[in-house]
């Protein structure tokens, strides 16, 4: 999806059901742990413990109309940021950068 070269990466998103799937006991206990301390700092911080998000998956048809939605409504637009790296796609498939580190 071409809109999102140059975009930050703001959120991390885990699906429950890859969770639930892929996650042995310990490591759900530990995912669950760290959500609670990320809740309760943002309380001593004086914010909402949580944040409610809408997820759209790139890959549906109608990710570009929510794209110019979030244009329209200036929440969207390329962040140049070093420390995050540039999505590339080819079709299907998501192309990392290549970085000095990478190479040796």
């Amino acid at each position: 999806m071409p809109e999102l070269a140059g975009m930050q990466v703001e959120f991390t998103v885990l699906k429950n059901e890859d969770i639930n799937k892929y996650l042995d006991e310990r490591e759900k206990s530990d995912l669950s742990r760290i959500l609670w301390k990320v809740q309760e700092l943002r309380l001593m911080d004086g914010k909402p413990p949580l944040n409610t998000y809408l997820v759209v998956n790139t890959d549906e048809t109608y990710a570009a109309d929510i794209v110019r939605i979030m244009q329209a409504n200036n929440h969207w637009g390329p962040v140049i940021d070093p420390n995050q790296a540039e999505l590339k796609y080819d079709g299907d498939m998501l192309i990392l950068p290549e970085t000095e580190e990478a190479i040796k």
